[in-house]
C-alpha cells in the first residue's frame, strides 16, 4: 500500500484524467458517472451491438473494482495508476477479448480470461478458473474467443 497522501494525489490525477476523456465518447455510450467521498465510478454502456460495456471503481481505501462484459475483479489493490484510462480506452476501441476455455474430451469450461490490450505490447487481462484441471487437459483444452467491436464505427 502506498502512503495515502501519495494515493490521494495519484487518485485525484487519474481521475481528473479519465472525467476530461469522458466527453469523448459521450455520443457513443450512456455515460454514469459518480464522485463520492469515499470512491469514484464510471460505467460505461455503449449503443453500438457487440460492444462491451463496462465499469470501474476507484476508492480511497486503495482498491478497485472492474467489470468488464461478464467478468470482474472486484477489491483488487491499486499497484498503477497508469492502467485505468487506458484500460477504459481499450474497452471502447474494442481492443478486448473475453476467451473461454474448454477441456475437449467433456466440453467442461476450464478458464474464462477477459484480455485488453492496453498498447500493442501491453495485456491486461483477468483470468478466472471455472474448473480445476490436470496438465495435461488444460494442454488440449480449446478456446473461444469472444471479439467486441467498438463504440464508434469511425
Amino acid at each position: 500500500m502506498q502512503p495515502q497522501d501519495v494515493f490521494n494525489r495519484a487518485f485525484d490525477d487519474t481521475t481528473a484524467a479519465i472525467d476530461a476523456w469522458l466527453p469523448s465518447v459521450a455520443a457513443d455510450a450512456a455515460i454514469e458517472h459518480e464522485r463520492t467521498p469515499r470512491y469514484w465510478r464510471v460505467r460505461l454502456v455503449p449503443h453500438q451491438p457487440n460492444a462491451c460495456p463496462a465499469e470501474l471503481m476507484l476508492s480511497r481505501d486503495q482498491h478497485f473494482d472492474f467489470e468488464a462484459g461478464s467478468e470482474s475483479v472486484v477489491g483488487q489493490s491499486v499497484q498503477d495508476f497508469s492502467i485505468f484510462l487506458p484500460l477504459l480506452k481499450a474497452v471502447v476501441d474494442g481492443r478486448v477479448v473475453q476467451r473461454s476455455w474448454t477441456a475437449v474430451a467433456t466440453g467442461a469450461e476450464l478458464t474464462r480470461e477477459f484480455i485488453a490490450r492496453l498498447a500493442p505490447d501491453k495485456e491486461w487481462p483477468i483470468r478466472r478458473i471455472v474448473h480445476a484441471a490436470s496438465a495435461a487437459t488444460e494442454m488440449s483444452a480449446l478456446a473461444e474467443d469472444r471479439a467486441f467491436v467498438a463504440y464508434a464505427r469511425r
